[in-house]
Parts: structure tokens; C-alpha cells; sequence
């Protein structure tokens, strides 16, 4: 029920925001979070959730493409974490941090641990690095470079 195209159009796609803890959010990820290649995309780390993530999730028919699940912390971030998307499509991706933006950027400080491999997707939505490791970059939406 729960399979992977490598071709989809972005505009028939539906972007679902759901709690944390909603049973809707296991039906539709828990297929993929139990998916090797889905772990291994995500450098092994596992996927978490709790009652501050909400997750927007990517789907169409019955096919998910993707997920991002955002995590409200008690200091007023909105931040991104072991997020998924299909072959790692820029195009899927830039939508999610669309989305993301637009729900968070007035009320929350959003920013994210990113793969190495999205940066230039987060850059060119607006995020901006603030430090680098080997495989991760944190990176924060709107925040000024500094010299």
C-alpha cells in the first residue's frame, strides 16, 4: 500500500501537518521508517517523535513521499530534525521548507540539523549555516551571516 515512485508531480501532492502522537501520523510514516534504505538515507540515526513534533507529510494516493518532523522547544524554536524525502528531491524538500516557513517563521526561531547534502536547498530557501560538521550542517532561517 505504502510504496516509493521516483516520478510524481509536486502540484497533485498533498502536504499533511499532523501532531506528534496522532495514530493518522503512525499509519502513514511507520512504513517507511522501518525501511533500511529509508534508515540508511538518514545516516542510521532512528526516527523520534513526541507530543511537541508536528510533521508534515508528503503523499499522494497512497503513496508517501517524504516527511519533515518539527519539534517546538521550550526556548521558542521550531527545529528540524531526521527529516526523509524520496531520492533526496530538491524540488520535494524546497516545498517542505516552504511549508515549514510559512507555519513557523513569525512565532518560532526555526532552524535545523541538515544533512550535508541539503545545504544548498536550506541556503537557498533562506536558511543560513551557523556551524559544520562531517555529515551535518545547523543551519537557521533568516539569520544574518556574520562577518
Amino acid at each position: 500500500m505504502y510504496n516509493i515512485r521516483s516520478f510524481y508531480n509536486l502540484s497533485d501532492m498533498t502536504i499533511e501537518k499532523l501532531d506528534g502522537t496522532s495514530p493518522r501520523l503512525y499509519t502513514l510514516v511507520a512504513p517507511l521508517v522501518m525501511r533500511r534504505s529509508v534508515l540508511r538515507q538518514n545516516n542510521n540515526y532512528p526516527f523520534w517523535t513526541s507530543r511537541a513534533h508536528t510533521w508534515f507529510v508528503a503523499w499522494e494516493g497512497e503513496t508517501v513521499f517524504g516527511f519533515v518532523p518539527v519539534e517546538i522547544t521550550d526556548g521558542g524554536v521550531a527545529k528540524i530534525n531526521n527529516y526523509y524525502v524520496s531520492g533526496d528531491d530538491p524540488r520535494l524538500l524546497s516545498r517542505f521548507l516552504r511549508e515549514i516557513i510559512q507555519y513557523y517563521h513569525r512565532d518560532y526561531t526555526i532552524r535545523s540539523m541538515t544533512l550535508l547534502r541539503h545545504a544548498e536547498v536550506f541556503r537557498t530557501e533562506g536558511f543560513v549555516p551557523t556551524k559544520e560538521w562531517t555529515q551535518y550542517v545547523t543551519m537557521q532561517y533568516g539569520k544574518k551571516r556574520q562577518p
